[in-house]
C-alpha cells in the first residue's frame, strides 16, 4: 500500500469503506457479503497503470480492472475474485484527439458515452457517435465487453481501430499499425504486419486497455426512426423471418431492438401500476399493457439513415415487409439528420448516438429505487424458431421462480441477442435468490440448444464458460496459455470470463 500511494498519490487509493461500497456490485443480494474488493486503485496517467502492475507483480495482489464500472447487470465494478484491489480508470478520462476528415476519435479508458458526446459538441464537430442505451459507461470499456449500440455503428467492438495495452509485466503495447513508431494509420486500418492482437484483449485479462481508436461516421442527410408493434405474442417468429432479409441486405443498417409488452411498460411504470399479486404477471394483464397506444406483445425500435431518396426507398421495403404480419403497425419520424431539433424521446436520441440516462427506469420494476437486474443474454441466428425457443425456455424458467419475463432482443447482421433482463427487488432475500438461482439453471439448458451467453455476469462466469466445451474446452485452454505466458503471476483480473491463471485453477 505504501509502494502504491507513493505512486498513484493519496487520492489514488482508497480503502475507506464509504468508498468501497461503490465498487461492489449495486445489485448483490442484501446481507450477503458479494464479491467484495479490499481497494480501489485510480490511475490518472498510462505510467501510473504501468507502476500499479510492476508493484502487483512484486506482491502477488490481484488487480481487476474497469473503465467507469457501470455494467451493472453484469455485477458493476465488483471483482470476480473478492480481496482484490479494483484498478478504475474513471480519472484516465480524455479525449486525446478527434479526427473530422476520417471520422474517427483516439479515447482514454474512462471517457464515458457522455464525455464523448460532449466533447464533439463543444468543439464544433458534426460526427456522430454509437450508444448504447445508458450513456453513463465508458465507451473503451462497453466496446471491450462487446457491447453495443443503435446506430450504424452499433457494433462496437467491429468499429474499434488500434489500442494502447499496459502488459501485465508492464510493458507497454500498440497494436496494428500502432506498432510503428510514426504510424499515419492507426485508427484507420485495423490490421498491421502479422498477427492481429487487438480481439485478445476484449473479454478478457491478458493487459489493460489505455487508449483505443473508435470510428464515428457523418451525419447522415436524413434519419428516419420507426416503431413496429405487434398485436400476439406469437408474431414475434413471423416478424424475426422478415426482418433476416433487411438485415442481410442493409436496409435496416442499425441494430433493432424488440422488447416484450413487460420491458416496455417497465420503461414507464413500476410493476405496482399493473399488478400487485403473487406469482409472474398474468397473461390477461400483459394483454391490457399491449392494448396501451404505441404498445403491443412486442414493439421494435429501429431507423433509416441516408440521402433522402434512399430512406424513402428503405421505408417502402421495410412496410412491405412487414405488412404481411397480421395487426403489425409500423410508423416513422423523420428528421434532418445534419439539423436535429431537441429530440424527447429517449429511443430517437439513443439512435441518433445521443448519450441518455431515461431507460434505467427499466430497472425499478420490482422495489423502485432499490430494484435490480441481472443479464441473461444468448447469441443466435435471425430466426423464427431460434427467437421462440429462447423466449419459451426463458419465460417458462423465470415464471417457475415467481419472475416475471422482461424479454429483450438486439439485432444484428447476421445474428441476434436475446436478453432476458432478469428484474428483483434487491431488499428482497428470496427473490434476489430467485433471480440469480433462475439465470444460473438457464445455462446448461440453453447451451443444449447451441445459445452460449456472449458475456456473464461475475456470479457465474465459470459456469457459462464451461459450456464452449468443444474438444475438451479447447478455447479455455488456449487462454490459459497466453494467461501463462503473459501474466505467470496471475495478477490481471483472476476469474474474468472463466480465464484463472495457474496458481487460482485448482
Amino acid at each position: 500500500m505504501v509502494a502504491l500511494e507513493q505512486a498513484l498519490g493519496p487520492d489514488g487509493v482508497l480503502t475507506d469503506p464509504a468508498s468501497l461500497a461503490e465498487f461492489r456490485d449495486p445489485f448483490a443480494p442484501a446481507g450477503q457479503e458479494w464479491y467484495e474488493p479490499s481497494a480501489v486503485l485510480m490511475p490518472a496517467s498510462t505510467e501510473e497503470v504501468q507502476a500499479i502492475v510492476r508493484i502487483a507483480n512484486e506482491h502477488g495482489t490481484p488487480l481487476w480492472t474497469n473503465g467507469q464500472g457501470r455494467n451493472n447487470g453484469y455485477g458493476g465494478p465488483a471483482p470476480r475474485l473478492s480481496g482484490s484491489f479494483v484498478l478504475s480508470l474513471r480519472r484516465m478520462n480524455r479525449v486525446l484527439e478527434v479526427d473530422e476528415d476520417s471520422a474517427w476519435a483516439l479515447l482514454q479508458p474512462g471517457v464515458r458515452f457522455f464525455d464523448l458526446y460532449d466533447h464533439l459538441r463543444a468543439t464544433g464537430s458534426k460526427l456522430w457517435m454509437s450508444v448504447p442505451d445508458l450513456g453513463w459507461g465508458s465507451v473503451v470499456g462497453n466496446t471491450l465487453d462487446h457491447g453495443v449500440g443503435y446506430t450504424p455503428l452499433g457494433d462496437h467492438l467491429a468499429n474499434q481501430c488500434g489500442m494502447e495495452v499496459v502488459l501485465p509485466d508492464g510493458e507497454l503495447l500498440r497494436t496494428g499499425m500502432g506498432g510503428m513508431s510514426n504510424p499515419r494509420a492507426w485508427q484507420v486500418f485495423k490490421h498491421g504486419c502479422g498477427p492481429s492482437a487487438d480481439g485478445l484483449f476484449s473479454q478478457s485479462n491478458f493487459g489493460i486497455v489505455t487508449q483505443m481508436g473508435m470510428w464515428l461516421m457523418p451525419p447522415p442527410e436524413c434519419y428516419m426512426p420507426g416503431w413496429l408493434t405487434l398485436r400476439k405474442d406469437s408474431d414475434l417468429e413471423l416478424l424475426l423471418e422478415k426482418l433476416r432479409p433487411l438485415m442481410l441486405d442493409g436496409t435496416i443498417p442499425n441494430q433493432p431492438m424488440i422488447i416484450n409488452a413487460v420491458c416496455a411498460a417497465s420503461a414507464f411504470w413500476g410493476r405496482q401500476d399493473w399488478f400487485t399479486g403473487e406469482g409472474p404477471i398474468p397473461d390477461e394483464v400483459i394483454d391490457r399493457i399491449a392494448d396501451t397506444p404505441g404498445f403491443g406483445r412486442w414493439v421494435m425500435r429501429f431507423a433509416l439513415y441516408g440521402d433522402e431518396p434512399v430512406v424513402e426507398h428503405q421505408r417502402r421495403k421495410v412496410e412491405a415487409a412487414f405488412g404481411h404480419i397480421p395487426g403489425a403497425a409500423v410508423t416513422f419520424s423523420k428528421y434532418d439528420g445534419r439539423n436535429l431539433p431537441e429530440l424527447t424521446n429517449p429511443h430517437e436520441r439513443v439512435q441518433a448516438g445521443i448519450p441518455s440516462m431515461d431507460l434505467d427506469r427499466m430497472t425499478r420494476w420490482y422495489g423502485g429505487e432499490k430494484g435490480g437486474h441481472i443479464g441473461f443474454s444468448c447469441a443466435m441466428p435471425i430466426t423464427g424458431q431460434d427467437g421462440a425457443a429462447i423466449r419459451d425456455m426463458v419465460a417458462s424458467e423465470l415464471h417457475a421462480a415467481g419472475l416475471d419475463y422482461s424479454g429483450v432482443i438486439i439485432v444484428g447482421k447476421r445474428h441476434m441477442i436475446h436478453v432476458g433482463l432478469v428484474v428483483f427487488d434487491t431488499e428482497d432475500a428470496a427473490q434476489s435468490k430467485a433471480a440469480y438461482d433462475a439465470c444460473k439453471r438457464l445455462v446448461g439448458p440453453a447451451a443444449k440448444l447451441g445459445y452460449g451467453e456472449y458475456r456473464s455476469h461475475i456470479d457465474f462466469m465459470d459456469l457459462v464458460a464451461d459450456q464452449y466445451d468443444f474438444n475438451n474446452h479447447a478455447q479455455r485452454r488456449f487462454a490459459e496459455t497466453i494467461k501463462d505466458a503473459l501474466d505467470p503471476n496471475g495478477i490481471l483480473s483472476p476469474g474474468k470470463q472463466g480465464i484463472w491463471p495457474r496458481a487460482w485453477r485448482s
